[in-house]
């Protein structure tokens, strides 16, 4: 089943093939993962988001329209549970706290420069507005095209590409501020 398409999977999950929604799982479990790591900071918060993401997506497949890619679909309940656990965890200290620990975590496994840079872009990119931040991790972190980010943010290639530009300005903004 690896050679058949995520719609594909998609009908034959609709005709009563479980494996098939199996095998979507498989396919983007590491993907919404990191997401929603990044959304969450914390690695066992990220993995209950994501476990839930498909236990909603198990439930609402059968409705699925097919107006957009499936991986996009997930993405946007990834996108509306990260928020609910958010706004359910009144998480605005919680998560300075999450990430000062992940710091921590990762200075003590790997203390190289290449890891210090990393939390520093890490840093960086959570700074950014809401929009910002998320064509940041579509486009550069999840590498997907215009397209496609524009297709998962429901917006134009136009708008990708402004915020992108936004971003990266902004980016250049906050790390002349650390230097």
């Amino acid at each position: 089943m690896d050679g058949i398409s995520d719609t594909e999977l998609v009908r034959q999950f609709r005709q009563g093939d479980t494996h098939a929604f199996s095998v979507l799982v498989k396919r983007h479990q590491d993907r919404l993962y990191r997401l929603a790591s990044v959304y969450l900071y914390q690695q066992q918060d990220a993995m209950d988001v994501t476990q839930e993401v498909f236990m909603r997506a198990y439930k609402g497949l059968r409705g699925f329209r097919f107006h957009a890619e499936p991986f996009t679909w997930l993405y946007r309940i990834l996108i509306n549970v990260c928020a609910e656990f958010n706004r359910k965890s009144s998480r605005d200290s919680i998560l300075q706290r999450g990430a000062d620990e992940e710091i921590a975590r990762i200075k003590d496994s790997a203390n190289t420069e290449v890891t210090q840079h990393l939390i520093e872009i890490r840093g960086l990119v959570n700074r950014l507005p809401k929009r910002q931040h998320e064509v940041v991790m579509l486009r550069i972190f999840e590498g997907l095209s215009i397209e496609e980010t524009a297709r998962t943010m429901r917006c134009r290639p136009g708008t990708v590409k402004a915020l992108l530009h936004k971003a990266q300005k902004q980016l250049r903004l906050l790390e002349g501020d650390i230097l």
